[in-house]
């Protein structure tokens, strides 16, 4: 049974599933070159039918994520266009009359009359029915508007597509994306800002199958995370990551009168959430509150009463439910700091964490639901490589014009061993090769990599590379084999997708010194091995043959605020507009003189 998931909120993804195995995901940004892009994902569609060879006839089903979405902030693109000064103004004038002043907003509909928020560039939906139609009937306008575009765009009749609960898709991509634990009871936890009316659910495996025995919508702890992000003045649904990577650089005085604040709001009840004080918003409430304190004892006392919540509300389900395994999904499981105080919790034997669990994830995990309610049993996900392959004759395109440039040179088929000198040297490369990763994270593929030894290649990569804020970390991809060199793991805990942060040791201290954080020394790591990722570990491992350094920095391949290349040309224009001294293609390398 071949399956099409599709999520076109909070980044556009699709995903092809076989037989319950997952044959290609990717997000439509990668094509469109438009960061978190929301809509139909049509452009991803077109590529992962191409690199599968499958033919929009022989799709049996279409899983769209999500039983409602809203068609006005569809219709805006906000998630997509969005600005920072955008969030501040919808603040002001949307839920400051609606909470605050308890009237009415037009905001939304005012958007509509604006340029930027009327272009219908990517857009593929109609969505003039909401100019006719009572806003009650939008939910089932919507869903119409959804199955006429499959059926336009693919030939597929209305009687093949269903709508996936939001949390019921991250329930299944956070069992079927682990592998499977045997001998064991095992609870499923999925937690984010919202969807189909809810933040949170609580499931657990019974007679082979995932049943949930809770859902909540007073999980508010990823909007409330959300919403300090905009206090400190990053963007919402996007920089939460830079308040975590902030969070360790303060001192306890400075983050407790923070932690105070939230801690006598949202409060653990049982297997729930209940308001101790109930703010009256979250963003003026807080924002009052917090005049006076230092930007970083915000980000740190956010962090640390969240890490305090989870513990707690963890440990209830855990004890409830009998479990000792943990499956984890959902937007708040993309905290790795978090995910490292619940790792390290007596009460669990294994957590596992999938790669992205973002929204993102969907698309795979409504294909999932969808499969296992016709029988068709979902396969463990082996890995996360699952977009299109450049190839060597793209590649070769791509670069014919430096060939003749007196400020280019180009190598046909180097060695990895020539790559690893070049990188000992403190050479930083690109590395665009193999089928691209799904997600948000970086695992080799659109990679930028570089010597992790040396210190002063944080700074570099950060000021000419990826123009990012001084204090985010990088992150290391570690060799298997050496993982207990550098990783304090004693669960051995999977970390193949960068979704949980470990303390370091002393011999990472020094050898992965420009890739763990800067103040508190943890460490994300992806661990390779010649199973996931044959390529890329080889470089690896020649690079370990000339330095001893089991382990390179990897970053994403992409300039600060664009999403991670996708093709050669891509990579090349990357390239060229960056500090990278390589970029690595397949069958050529191609350097700066």
């Amino acid at each position: 049974m071949i399956i099409l998931g599709i999520n076109e909120d909070h980044n556009g993804t699709a995903a092809i599933i076989k037989d319950g195995v997952v044959l290609a995901c990717a997000s439509e940004e990668r094509f469109t070159r438009v960061k978190n892009d929301t809509e139909y994902p049509k452009k991803t569609i077109d590529s992962i039918l191409q690199s599968t060879g499958i033919k929009p006839s022989q799709i049996d089903l279409v899983a769209f994520a999500g039983k409602y979405i809203d068609p006005l902030q569809m219709s805006i693109k906000r998630l997509t266009r969005y600005k920072i000064s955008d969030y501040i103004k919808e603040m002001h004038e949307y839920w400051y009359n609606v909470l605050i002043k308890k009237t009415e907003s037009s905001y939304y509909h005012d958007l509509l009359k604006e340029k930027r928020f009327s272009d219908k560039s990517g857009i593929y939906y109609d969505y003039s029915f909401m100019t006719n139609t009572p806003e009650s009937k939008w939910p089932e306008m919507m869903n119409k508007m959804r199955c006429k575009m499959v059926n336009e765009h693919l030939g597929i009749s209305e009687n093949k597509v269903s709508f996936i609960d939001h949390h019921t898709g991250h329930a299944y991509f956070a069992y079927y994306a682990a592998p499977r634990e045997k001998n064991s009871k095992v609870a499923i936890v999925t937690a984010d800002g919202w969807g189909d009316g809810c933040n949170s659910t609580i499931s657990v495996i019974e007679n082979g199958k995932i049943k949930e025995i809770h859902r909540s919508s007073m999980c508010n702890l990823a909007r409330m995370y959300r919403w300090v992000t905009l206090i400190l003045g990053m963007k919402p649904n996007e920089h939460e990551f830079k308040v975590m990577g902030l969070a360790p650089y303060t001192k306890e005085y400075i983050r407790k009168p923070v932690y105070e604040i939230y801690k006598e709001t949202l409060v653990v009840d049982g297997l729930d959430f209940k308001w101790n004080k109930k703010p009256s918003d979250m963003y003026f409430y807080f924002r009052e509150k917090f005049e006076g304190l230092r930007f970083d004892g915000i980000a740190a006392g956010i962090q640390l009463w969240l890490e305090e919540m989870l513990v707690e509300w963890i440990t209830n389900i855990m004890k409830h439910t009998g479990a000792d395994v943990l499956y984890y999904s959902g937007g708040l499981s993309m905290n790795v700091k978090a995910n490292k105080v619940l790792a390290e919790l007596p009460i669990l034997k294994n957590f596992h964490v999938p790669p992205s669990g973002g929204d993102e994830s969907l698309a795979i995990g409504a294909a999932f639901v969808l499969a296992k309610e016709k029988g068709d049993e979902p396969k463990t996900l082996e890995n996360a490589y699952l977009g299109c392959s450049p190839t060597v004759e793209e590649s070769t395109v791509a670069v014919a014009k430096f060939r003749n440039d007196k400020g280019f040179k180009v190598i046909d088929n180097p060695s990895n061993e020539f790559i690893a000198g070049l990188l000992a040297e403190s050479k930083v490369l690109g590395r665009c090769v193999g089928k691209m990763e799904f997600g948000a994270r970086s695992l080799g593929n659109r990679a930028i990599l570089c010597d992790p030894s040396k210190h002063e290649n944080l700074l570099l990569i950060n000021e000419k590379i990826k123009f990012r804020d001084f204090w985010m970390p990088f992150t290391p991809s570690i060799l298997l084999e050496r993982a207990n060199d550098y990783l304090i793991n004693p669960k051995n805990l999977k970390a193949e997708y960068m979704t949980i942060a470990f303390d370091s040791t002393e011999e990472a201290r020094k050898d992965l010194q420009a890739a763990i954080h800067p103040y508190d020394y943890t460490v994300r790591p992806q661990l390779v091995s010649p199973e996931t990722n044959k390529e890329y570990y080889d470089i690896l491992k020649a690079f370990e043959k000339r330095t001893g350094i089991g382990g390179v920095l990897n970053t994403s391949l992409n300039l600060h605020g664009f999403p991670i290349v996708c093709t050669s040309q891509d990579a090349i224009d990357t390239f060229i507009n960056s500090g990278l001294d390589g970029m690595i293609l397949p069958g050529i390398l191609i350097l700066k003189n």
